[in-house]
């Protein structure tokens, strides 16, 4: 399918115009992603550290998930790595797997992941435009990469909220904009920047709904597990200061980690970052907005590039740079596309080279190196389309 450029001319995206040169492109990358896929999905059935099982698992018992692990549980309740650094409404919906042997919901977990990993390549496809090839090349480059095979052996939740945000950005409904919003909040580490779009594009309407999902999980756990409205509704927080380790790329890490080699509060090390976060996430909304060139699909590609920058984010969340690789897919010809495929490969491959070589630390440099790299892409990622809207308005939204 050959798509138009409204400015001028046809353009076929960054694939090679020759037929056999595109058929080896995708052939090779078909055979990457299928030994990637096969490694992801056996670790995905074995593994599970990050899978919030446990806390769904003790919710579902009537037992507060955070109170017991802030408390240091005694009974050693949390399996592997588990922490329950999530909001009451995410425990609430993945409840009928805390019902499962643990096991049982490592397959049905794994199984959801491709199934929503494939709802947000389809809705990639919308938004950009894609034809079949760079939608091929777009999934198999994704299933190839680390943060994907991590994402299903740790059974992370990122692939399930960039599918809420993807629906967030694509839909045209506020009514679906604001529930899919309102569940994404259960991973909060996203929300904050999209929000912050959100109310400056005036998505007044979407917004308030989006405060529906969260309160209702939280009335409806307070009634579970008793106890204080106030104290559950932060509880979370509590839970993520313990829990929450070092990202790889964002401005909070090194602030945090001078902090605490110069001696500061626990408390202030938490607070501190968090608030810069906040700042920075607040002045890229202001740009993103009002940056003419982007439309809101390409303002979503370029947000999610930045929060990965502003918040705490390790490697296993950078699956979300789909989105931005699926819009360079089919841009123009340019000095930006070819900044935002590289630092694609960087982070989606070159990275775990580098942590074969330096394995369970963290360097500050190299974060705010990373946190460089993603600054650039979100700068490219902004400039793939040279008018007042992408070269292809997407349409169905």
């Amino acid at each position: 399918m050959e798509v138009v450029n409204p400015n001028g001319g046809p353009r076929r995206g960054i694939l090679p115009e020759s037929p056999r040169w595109r058929l080896l492109v995708l052939a090779v990358l078909a055979v990457m992603a299928s030994v990637s896929t096969f490694v992801a999905v056996k670790e995905a059935l074995t593994a599970g550290i990050d899978f919030q099982w446990s806390g769904a698992h003790l919710l579902a018992q009537h037992q507060d998930p955070w109170k017991t692990y802030i408390e240091g549980d005694p009974q050693r309740q949390f399996i592997l790595g588990q922490q329950p650094n999530y909001l009451a409404e995410f425990f609430l919906l993945i409840g009928p797997l805390g019902r499962m042997p643990f096991l049982e919901a490592l397959k049905w977990w794994c199984g959801l992941n491709l199934l929503f990993l494939a709802g947000v390549l389809v809705l990639a496809r919308k938004m950009f435009h894609l034809d079949r090839d760079h939608t091929l090349l777009v999934t198999f480059l994704v299933l190839s990469s680390t943060p994907f095979r991590v994402t299903m052996s740790n059974g992370q939740h990122g692939i399930f909220i960039l599918l809420l945000l993807s629906i967030v950005f694509y839909a045209g409904n506020r009514l679906v904009k604001g529930l899919a919003l309102g569940v994404s909040f259960g991973k909060y580490s996203f929300s904050p920047l999209m929000v912050m779009v959100l109310l400056l594009e005036r998505q007044f309407v979407a917004l308030l709904i989006s405060l529906a999902p969260p309160l209702i999980g939280l009335l409806v756990a307070q009634r579970m597990v008793g106890g204080s409205l106030k104290t559950l509704a932060f509880e979370p927080i509590a839970t993520s200061k313990i829990a929450m380790g070092p990202g790889s790329g964002d401005i909070m890490t090194p602030l945090e980690i001078a902090m605490r080699n110069h001696g500061f509060a626990a408390a202030r090390a938490y607070t501190v970052p968090a608030l810069l976060g906040l700042a920075c996430a607040a002045a890229a909304a202001i740009w993103i907005v009002r940056n003419r060139r982007l439309d809101e699909r390409m303002r979503f590609a370029v947000a999610i590039v930045m929060t990965l920058l502003c918040f705490k984010h390790v490697q296993y969340d950078f699956v979300v740079l789909v989105v931005p690789v699926a819009a360079a897919a089919m841009a123009p010809k340019s000095r930006a596309r070819t900044i935002v495929m590289l630092c694609m490969v960087h982070f989606w491959f070159v990275t775990s080279i580098v942590n074969h070589f330096y394995p369970n630390r963290v360097y500050a440099p190299e974060v705010m190196i990373y946190a460089v790299l993603l600054f650039v892409m979100a700068i490219a990622t902004s400039r793939l389309y040279p008018g007042p809207e992408p070269a292809v308005q997407a349409v169905g939204g």
